[in-house]
Parts: C-alpha cells; sequence; structure tokens
C-alpha cells in the first residue's frame, strides 16, 4: 500500500534539515519526490505514495504538494509539510524499501540545482515529455516505473 504523499516528501525533507540543505526549495522538493518515486517504482514495482504527478510547465508536480509548499515561493523550505489533521508526519525508518527509493534519489540528484532537475524531467522520451506531447495531465505511475527501468540499465 503506498504511503501518503505528504509523510514521504516529509521523509525527504528530514533528510535535507538533518544535512542542512540550504537548496531545499519547493521545485527541488517536487524533482526529489518524483525521482525517489520513480525510483520506487522501477526497484519494488510499487508506486511510494498515493498521489499522481501532473506534468506542469516545469516538470512532474503533484498539486497537493505544490498548495503544501507554495508559500516558500522559490526559498528554502522550513519546516515540515502538516496533513489536514495537522500533524507533520514522516515515514517510519522500518519501512526500508522507501528509504532505499529516496538514498538513490538522494545519491544521484540533491547536488543538482533544482532548474536542472527540472530541465532533467523534460528530456525527449521522458514521462513528461511523452505527457505534455499527448496534451495530457497525468502521469501514469506505469510510465514512469518503465523510464526507470530503461535508466537503471547499463547503457551500450
Amino acid at each position: 500500500m503506498p504511503f501518503k504523499t505528504r509523510h514521504v516528501l516529509n521523509s525527504i525533507l528530514a533528510r535535507g534539515f538533518r544535512e542542512n540543505r540550504l537548496d531545499l526549495s519547493p521545485m527541488k522538493a517536487q524533482k526529489m519526490l518524483f525521482y525517489t518515486h520513480g525510483w520506487h517504482l522501477a526497484t519494488t514495482g510499487t508506486a511510494a505514495f498515493d498521489r499522481n504527478f501532473e506534468a506542469w510547465d516545469y516538470g512532474p508536480v503533484v498539486g497537493e504538494v505544490y498548495q503544501d509548499l507554495k508559500r516558500y515561493g522559490s526559498g528554502r523550505i522550513s519546516n515540515y509539510v502538516p496533513d489536514p489533521e495537522g500533524k507533520p508526519f514522516i515515514v517510519n525508518l522500518a519501512f526500508t524499501d522507501l528509504y532505499r527509493s529516496v538514498d538513490i534519489a538522494w545519491e544521484k540528484y540533491i547536488g543538482i540545482p533544482a532548474v536542472n532537475l527540472s530541465a532533467m524531467t523534460h528530456e525527449p522520451g521522458s514521462p513528461w515529455d511523452v505527457i505534455r506531447s499527448r496534451s495530457g495531465t497525468v502521469i501514469p505511475n506505469e510510465m514512469i516505473r518503465e523510464y526507470f527501468v530503461g535508466l537503471a540499465k547499463p547503457q551500450a
């Protein structure tokens, strides 16, 4: 069963707060959420969380997360995102598959500026690119999974 999106976001934010990341803006958080979700789909075959990504102008976005983070503008996120009951949950560390996906995304992408991560999600053949070319909105998880499985294969 997938986790709540805000809980996965908070799990990513927790690592950023622990490491005192000064560049964890809303855009970067969205992209880290996308890459965590993609690697989770590729490595486990299951969704990391309960919401879908949509193909927005600046790349894949979870609308709920956008609303939660828009108050930060392009600045650093400084607090966890509470759920509707006002509690800022993170995913229990016992869920190692999720944290393995967070680790993969973190190691590969955290050092890349948000604008570059956004550009990477726009690459030809990416799920965002395919959905935008079809004038679609929702990016299917199966499409994300296939894309990340392809990224995991050694390049010839």
